[in-house]
């Protein structure tokens, strides 16, 4: 009974620890607000380009008259803008990819706008008013991002963070936030969970490990935290949650690695997590959605996708048929929800005897198997149309981790914890996973998949599916984009002469003061490079 009582209150600290640091995906505020100001750009560029052709009475009057051409505009203009990635964190970051995002975005908006307003609409603007439309609108967006950059770089928007551990998860975290540098999040030292003391004053991957949990109060007063990273280990969790609990109500957040994960890599990382954790992470569906509006919109548009891509998936077929010979479609068992087995259709883009004698293996990127007209099939995904038929008949989503056969599930199993949780939603034409990390051809990479349909199960939400498939449909329009995995950038450091921490400022007893010794010590530091 003892160790049973033992390993319930183990399981409940894990859960409380879940309860408390684990939360809903955040909205992005900083794309939020730029996105918000290139509706405002948009509008503006088109008041001017009008008002310098027209002047102001004629121009306020074509503007009036044109009310809803300018509405729609600005909604064709934000989803090129989306489409040609100008709010891809890492176009962010280099001026040369943001002014080739930028004229990307804009002349696929102006394409758009152009085949809207003549071919839909007959709604006719003049060539002068347009062309200074678009300029202005390019001008704008590219200014915009660098003064986002600029902002960014000078501290706008960020969260002065305080990491609580020094231990190897520790540093996960800090890498973890230099390779989302866009998130913003300042780390400021590190606080030593224990009573060896000799750790404070020193550094931890550049950073300063500036007390221990006893001073951790005057730290975040001192530098106004608003944010704690909890990497400390399992051993540390009972002492952390008392000590920190108070933190909360004072309106500091509190993450442990795997919401920090959630939240600026959006994966869950499997290391990490256990029963418990996804049992509170299956708390967080939305029930209405999973069975009732995800099924209608399931429905909805995948009849509306079988129509618009009637043409492509008719020469799709004849290109098939005349490439190589075989059947048109592939059929293959793939296990569905709860392990249902069903039958997936899609175009064949391999030779017949594609495994004949290797059988079932991985597809990779480059895979000798796949036919000329199959590449560029699968470049742009018109491969996978006859799965909308799936969809319709129930056996798949049009988002959701991807069907798999039930010989790499048996033996991914073996291999990868909580595989089987894939399992228990409907798999997808498209998903998280694979808009985040197409490809997989090994364990190692099907395991990382996996951390980004966790992620997909927890947080799976109506908007959620429409944020992929119109990231999918950037593949759609432009081929496969293969995610890279970001470098990291340098990370704002405190200088030398700024470090505070407890050997120097804070007598252990007192709170106040510093010994001779540690001012000796803050000379040493002061003279070693930033």
């Amino acid at each position: 009974m003892a160790v049973a009582s033992s390993e319930s209150i183990k399981a409940l600290r894990r859960t409380n620890q879940t309860m408390i640091v684990s939360r809903s995906s955040r909205l992005p505020r900083k794309k939020l607000l730029l996105a918000t100001g290139d509706a405002i750009c948009t509008a503006l560029a088109m008041v001017a380009a009008v008002i310098l052709r027209l002047g102001w009475s004629n121009g306020l009057e074509y503007l009036h008259a044109r009310q809803t051409a300018i509405l729609i505009s600005w909604a064709v203009f934000t989803l090129a803008f989306y489409i040609g990635g100008l709010y891809e964190s890492q176009k962010l970051q280099s001026v040369g990819k943001t002014v080739a995002a930028a004229m990307l975005s804009v002349s696929l908006g102006a394409l758009l706008i152009t085949g809207v307003f003549f071919a839909v609409l007959s709604i006719e603007i003049g060539r002068g008013i347009f062309l200074g439309f678009a300029v202005f609108v390019f001008v704008a967006v590219v200014c915009m991002r660098l003064l986002y950059v600029a902002a960014s770089r000078h501290g706008f928007m960020s969260q002065r963070c305080l990491v609580i551990g020094t231990t190897s998860e520790a540093r996960k975290a800090i890498e973890l936030i230099r390779l989302n540098a866009h998130a913003n999040l300042r780390i400021l030292g590190l606080i030593h969970c224990g009573n060896d003391r000799d750790r404070v004053g020193k550094f931890f991957e550049d950073y300063p490990v500036l007390g221990t949990l006893d001073t951790l109060e005057r730290f975040v007063e001192l530098y106004d935290i608003e944010r704690l990273v909890l990497a400390a280990g399992l051993d540390a969790e009972p002492v952390l949650l008392r000590q920190l609990r108070s933190f909360r109500y004072r309106g500091i957040e509190l993450v442990d690695f795997v919401a920090l994960s959630e939240e600026l890599a959006q994966e869950i990382p499997l290391d990490h997590i256990d029963d418990e954790w996804l049992f509170m992470a299956s708390m967080n569906n939305s029930r209405f959605h999973i069975r009732r509006l995800k099924r209608l919109t399931d429905i909805l548009v995948s009849s509306v996708g079988l129509l618009v891509s009637a043409l492509p998936a008719a020469v799709g077929a004849i290109l098939v048929k005349l490439d190589s010979p075989g059947p048109i479609f592939y059929r293959q068992e793939r296990l569905g929800r709860e392990s249902i087995p069903f039958t997936l259709y899609k175009f064949r883009t391999m030779r017949a005897d594609a495994e004949s004698v290797s059988g079932p293996v991985w597809a990779i990127e480059d895979d000798p198997r796949i036919t000329r007209v199959g590449k560029w099939l699968r470049k742009f995904r018109i491969d996978e149309i006859p799965q909308l038929f799936n969809v319709l008949m129930g056996n798949m989503s049009l988002v959701g981790p991807r069907p798999e056969r039930d010989v790499f599930i048996l033996k991914l199993s073996e291999k990868i914890p909580f595989y089987a949780e894939r399992l228990l939603v409907p798999p997808g034409i498209t998903g998280w996973a694979q808009v985040m990390y197409p490809y997989a051809a090994s364990i190692e990479e099907s395991r990382r998949k996996l951390q980004f349909d966790l992620y997909y199960i927890k947080h799976m939400s109506f908007f959620l599916d429409m944020y992929v498939l119109l990231k999918t449909s950037k593949t759609v329009l432009f081929g496969h984009e293969r995610t890279r995995q970001p470098k990291p950038v340098p990370a704002a450091k405190p200088h030398p002469t700024d470090v505070k921490t407890e050997t120097l400022f804070f007598d252990s007893a007192t709170g106040s003061g510093a010994t001779e010794g540690s001012e000796t010590e803050r000379r040493r530091r002061a003279q070693r490079p930033s």
